[in-house]
């Protein structure tokens, strides 16, 4: 079969022939239709990040999948050929507590791997196999967008923390809220998208702001949404005196990230899900104020990373609800896609203002 590697940390990708993987008896085939491509997969090729599996010095890359039953070992049932399936992407320590309720995304040794990613290979190539659990089974109706299904994990993911921060201020009985919830999400890319997304969903209005004009394919799904669109590319004084009462934040850029914490609302919630550079020089910041300001405003900031398989279950929900919402808008968040062998032109640099590109792996998909 064709895979697409990559030697970390050195930076290097190679599309070459590899031997199929061995169908285990609890296992199942997955013929691999297509891979979306992210930060983490553009770091990982230019050698900042990734781990090979252990033994080997080769990584196949990719962790946004979307792919097709082709077998099942003899011990597996429920699994048909031609099913669409989605995989996750991060696989238990088999020893802390999270990990063994199959909560791996809170694993308390560190010890997990990460399919594409982190001491396990990917799925950027015509196959792979996977025990069942890491599995979830996608609907025919969401072909066209499901390859996101990971990403929108993340989203979900930060969004149900923040929520879950919120709520600590709640209930008040017989005081009912009078106003909807106001979220701001910072960064247009595929989890600011899909995080605007979920958050009209659950019924908070939304401010969204990147560093371009309301042209781009960002700005024109935004619009459909329902979400208002700012460009911050002069800093996020072109937000006013807008408060919020739940930022998610998706850029990784360490200033904006000290800059959010001054657009919180009383008893507000940041969360942080982009990685920033940990090499990047240090900055000044004015630390007494901001720590001043969360203190007596009740203020709170959560990271999130990685996504269990709750998530990409309630990321077909939100999936299903919106294509009966807003029809049409899903299919346009692929932003292009790019059959395999062009893999050095979309991996080899960042493209600003694009939501999501895609590689195809099975072009006759």
């Amino acid at each position: 079969m064709r895979a697409l590697i990559v030697h970390p940390p050195t930076p290097s990708a190679h599309l070459v022939e590899r031997p199929a993987p061995v169908l285990g008896s609890g296992e199942v085939r997955v013929r691999v239709l297509e891979c979306g491509v992210c930060g983490t997969d553009h770091d990982i090729v230019e050698g900042q990040y990734g781990k090979p599996p252990e033994g080997s010095a080769e990584l196949i890359l990719g962790h946004e999948n979307l792919g097709r039953v082709m077998e099942s070992g003899p011990s597996v049932s429920g699994w048909a050929p031609g099913q669409l399936v989605v995989a996750t992407v991060r696989r238990s320590c088999n020893a802390c507590r999270f990990c063994r309720s199959g909560q791996s995304d809170f694993c308390e040794t560190g010890r997990y791997t990460e399919r594409g990613i982190f001491g396990r290979s990917g799925y950027m190539a015509e196959q792979y196999v996977e025990a069942p659990e890491y599995l979830v089974a996608v609907p025919e109706e969401l072909r066209p967008v499901a390859v996101m299904l990971e990403p929108m994990s993340v989203a979900e993911k930060a969004i149900v923390e923040g929520q879950r921060a919120l709520d600590r201020k709640e209930p008040t009985p017989g005081y009912p809220r009078t106003e909807p919830l106001r979220a701001l999400v910072a960064g247009t890319g595929a989890i600011g998208i899909l995080a605007s997304l979920i958050l009209r969903l659950r019924g908070y209005t939304v401010t969204a702001i990147d560093r371009h004009d309301a042209s781009t394919p960002a700005g024109q799904l935004l619009q459909v949404m329902g979400v208002r669109h700012v460009n911050a590319a002069a800093g996020t004084s072109a937000l006013g005196s807008d408060r919020f009462d739940l930022i998610v934040e998706a850029t990784g850029a360490i200033a904006l990230d000290f800059d959010l914490l001054g657009l919180l609302a009383i008893n507000g919630v940041l969360v942080l899900t982009g990685i920033p550079n940990a090499r990047a020089p240090p900055i000044p910041v004015a630390a007494g104020a901001l720590l001043r300001q969360m203190v007596l405003a009740n203020q709170a900031v959560v990271g999130s990373v990685n996504a269990n398989r709750s998530y990409f279950e309630a990321g077909v929900r939100d999936f299903t609800e919106a294509y009966r919402r807003w029809p049409g808008l899903l299919e346009r968040f692929v932003t292009r896609r790019r059959p395999l062998e062009e893999f050095v032109e979309v991996l080899g640099h960042r493209e600003g203002g694009a939501i999501k590109n895609v590689l195809v792996v099975d072009a006759s998909a």
